[in-house]
């Protein structure tokens, strides 16, 4: 999008912009989690064990899994919603695949052999960071999304990592109420805004 300005909701320059003209054509939020030192991951633990109890597997995903994670985002691209500042490019089959050479690990939900779901996530300078999270439309509100992100979550902090961040879409209330569910404080507020 041509002209577009992405600030924090509390940036002084929002009013500057309104008067300016501009108006807000998107608004995305950001989160964090903190653990402490010895994390009770007991909550987490229950979520996909709830998941699990249905006959869905929650594992950790290696590269042979690239076909059925495509697959999976080219059926969900449309869902995903559209602001300037959180977007969901089209899959490319070789950028999926790249997913795992440049270090990203990728969690799953597995029904019947069929990949339903999948979060992948990072570690940047000792924080873990949630790239996207899928699911297809016929499991949310299932828990599946809860249970991959609360994988993803459990496997990095039992490798050390204390402090993850998420963000998404505001339009996207099911994504805001699942980061709330995990323990996650929304302490970001952004608009997008275009004159």
């Amino acid at each position: 999008m041509d002209d577009v300005v992405i600030v924090r909701e509390d940036d002084p320059r929002c009013s500057a912009l309104e008067a300016d003209g501009y108006r807000i054509v998107g608004r995305s939020w950001g989160a964090h989690l903190h653990f402490a030192e010895s994390p009770d991951l007991t909550r987490l633990e229950q979520v996909v064990t709830k998941v699990r109890a249905t006959g869905i597997a929650i594992q950790e995903l290696d590269v042979s899994f690239a076909n059925a994670l495509f697959e999976l985002e080219l059926a969900n691209n449309a869902d995903y919603p559209f602001t300037p500042a959180t977007h969901q490019p089209l899959p490319v089959m070789s950028e999926v695949e790249g997913l795992w050479l440049h270090g990203k690990r990728v969690f799953g939900a597995v029904d019947n052999g069929r990949l339903v779901g999948a979060v992948v996530g990072k570690v940047n300078d000792g924080v873990g960071d949630n790239d996207f999270a899928s699911v297809l439309a016929d499991y949310r509100g299932s828990g599946v999304g809860a249970a991959i992100a609360a994988a993803s979550i459990i496997a990095f902090a039992n490798d050390g990592v204390r402090t993850f961040t998420a963000g998404g879409a505001g339009a996207n209330d099911a994504s805001l109420g699942l980061v709330r569910s995990l323990g996650f404080t929304v302490d970001e507020q952004w608009c997008s805004y275009q004159r």
